[in-house]
């Protein structure tokens, strides 16, 4: 009985130790995966597209680092210039294809030549649009949307935009080119309506407005008071004040765009 009571107790410090041992060996196999799972994520990790990298050695295989993100250089990807992209264009740090719609800063970043509040547009008819050059060939800008040019011939037959002196009205003393290219300091805009119909009777006026910009640059309704009373008539306006450019020339009649061309104005 002695006996056995003493194997007993020889045996409890030997089981301790092993529980020891397996606790210090599955702590030290824990340690081991994380120093492993870290040394993978840190050194050997590559990362995939539109995931942080330092260099293109951590981005996996055919991406690269872009504005510290992994890029394919297809449209939507991260890029710094265009050459980062497999596209033609790199707009807001986005690769682009330049189509109807897609991103744009400036024309140049549109295959469609025509680029409206930040967006690739044809320039077709109904199209957005904030001036004349917004538009093809032939169409014209109306209430934001490319249009056909609005037919003046229900009111006259024939418009004439000349320049000449400013200050004086036309005459033998003032004699009038037929020209669109006006010097702001030294012509002035006149506009002379031929076969105007009996029919046409009412207020109008002409609105100078940059073709760049669209902001505008002369307004005369509210400088100067001209009406047409069924019968042929003409007004004039100075330049002065406006800066050299291209601009839409546009003529209501009332408030009814009736007649629209451009204009380049020099200092």
């Amino acid at each position: 009985m002695d006996i056995k009571e003493n194997d007993i107790s020889d045996q409890k410090p030997s089981k301790r130790a092993d529980k020891k041992v397996l606790f210090w060996v599955v702590l030290a196999f824990i340690i081991l995966v994380i120093v492993a799972a870290g040394s993978w994520y840190f050194f050997i990790k590559k990362s995939a597209e539109g995931e942080a990298c330092k260099s293109t050695t951590k981005c996996e295989t055919g991406l690269t680092c872009e504005n510290k993100v992994c890029s394919t250089g297809k449209a939507g990807s991260t890029c710094e210039d265009k050459d980062s992209c497999k596209t033609d264009y790199c707009v807001n740090s986005k690769c682009t294809e330049g189509n109807s719609g897609d991103n744009c800063s400036s024309k140049a970043d549109c295959k469609t030549a025509f680029c409206v509040s930040s967006k690739c547009t044809d320039g077709k008819l109904s199209d957005a649009c904030s001036t004349y050059k917004d538009c093809d060939s032939g169409l014209y800008c109306k209430q934001g949307a490319c249009a056909t040019p609005p037919d003046y011939t229900k009111y006259f037959s024939t418009i004439v935009i000349s320049k000449m002196k400013p200050g004086m009205p036309p005459g033998t003393d003032n004699p009038t080119t037929v020209t669109n290219a006006f010097s702001s300091s030294n012509d002035a805009i006149e506009i002379d309506f031929k076969g105007v119909k009996t029919t046409t009777i009412g207020e109008y006026h002409i609105e100078i407005v940059d073709s760049i910009t669209g902001e505008v640059a002369r307004n005369t309704k509210e400088e100067m008071d001209t009406e047409f009373d069924g019968q042929d008539t003409g007004m004039g306006t100075d330049m002065s004040g406006v800066k050299s450019g291209t601009y839409d020339l546009n003529i209501y009649l009332i408030e009814e765009l009736i007649f629209t061309t451009q204009i380049t104005i020099s200092e």
